[in-house]
């Protein structure tokens, strides 16, 4: 059954590859370098920019407060001056230790049911991206995997002011291991626009003590803007949001046995995608024909070639290259969509 089942997908890929044919007009549709023609369709993608962590975490049952000695969690019914209260001294990025806490009026603190609002922050990173998927027809499947340099500050109260220090940063490496699933929707000209989804186990890196922690999966959805200088070649700019949370384990003293992170992310990416060739350069060092084309090796051998690199357009259709034809007849295109005449 296994064996059927590869075989299956091995056929269904090619014909994917077939299908879409690669050259009209030769003299013969089959292609003369099948492997080529497949590694042709998968493209290897490289990516880094900004993404903006915006976390969020309820704290029923709790009071957070604030001394010199730090921030801390504490049960917000055992919560009573001139008594002395243990604290939790890291709910956010796992669990701690407790501290001994004198309630003497040193101290700023605010509970849960004094506001609505829950403890928030921020992070900021630099994520480096490296997806690679296999395209048939406009749809796109693959995976890929990330890494991602974080620093993220501890959740507190909105607007929690107090003449005490705030909580150290948190720096962190996550990695991040998906599959994808996209779509190409629309081409104009030399631009090209997508959707794609990714989905996928994270893991939070040394900041995040996993004792404690367990992470959910996560799931991100992007658009992608993309410059499409050559059939083998482009650049791509990609805003996507990620929704994804954590859960962080309490001692058995707490008010409650967990409490849940949301760590939804903002990142705007700028990348590279790359195919493979699916025909080799001419041999002919000072052959630099535009169109995919025939020459003959030094024994007589017919072969099928192209005649610039990868960045540039192999097939341009005519007058494509000539910058003054190409706005004269995107003006034309706009007034025959835009103005015709009934």
């Amino acid at each position: 059954m296994r064996q059927f089942s590869l075989i299956a997908l091995f056929l269904f890929l090619y014909t994917g590859i077939s299908a879409q044919g690669f050259n009209p007009g030769m003299e013969d549709d089959r292609h003369p370098y099948p492997f080529r023609a497949f590694l042709n369709k998968f493209s290897v993608n490289l990516s880094s920019g900004y993404a903006r962590t915006f976390y969020r975490q309820e704290f029923t049952d709790f009071a957070y407060l604030r001394n010199q000695q730090g921030s801390f969690l504490i049960n917000a019914d055992d919560a009573i001056e001139g008594t002395t209260i243990s604290g939790l001294n890291n709910w956010f990025s796992g669990v701690g230790t407790t501290n001994e806490i004198a309630l003497n009026g040193e101290y700023k603190m605010i509970r849960f049911d004094s506001t609505d609002s829950p403890l928030r922050s921020s992070g900021y990173g630099v994520p480096i991206n490296l997806a690679i998927y296999f395209n048939i027809f406009r749809l796109r499947l693959g995976g890929g995997a990330s890494m991602e340099f974080l620093t993220a500050n501890v959740t507190e109260p909105e607007d929690f002011l107090s003449p005490y220090s705030d909580p150290e940063q948190i720096k962190s490496r996550m990695t991040r291991y998906y599959f994808l699933m996209g779509y190409s929707i629309y081409e104009y000209y030399d631009l090209a626009f997508g959707i794609d989804i990714r989905a996928g186990k994270v893991n939070r890196g040394s900041g995040f003590d996993d004792t404690y922690i367990q992470s959910n999966p996560y799931f991100n959805i992007g658009v992608t803007f993309e410059k499409v200088y050559s059939e083998y070649f482009r650049v791509y700019l990609r805003p996507s949001y990620e929704f994804k949370s954590f859960e962080v384990s309490l001692p058995e003293t707490a008010a409650q046995p967990s409490l849940t992170v949301n760590d939804n992310v903002f990142q705007l990416t700028l990348g590279l995608s790359i195919n493979y060739p699916d025909l080799p350069r001419s041999p002919i060092p000072n052959d630099k024909t535009q169109m995919k084309h025939y020459v003959s090796d030094s024994k007589g051998n017919r072969m099928l070639v192209r005649g610039q690199p990868f960045w540039k357009k192999q097939d341009p259709k005519i007058g494509e290259l000539y910058p003054e034809l190409k706005k004269s007849k995107r003006k034309r295109n706009s007034r025959f969509l835009f103005f015709k005449k009934k």
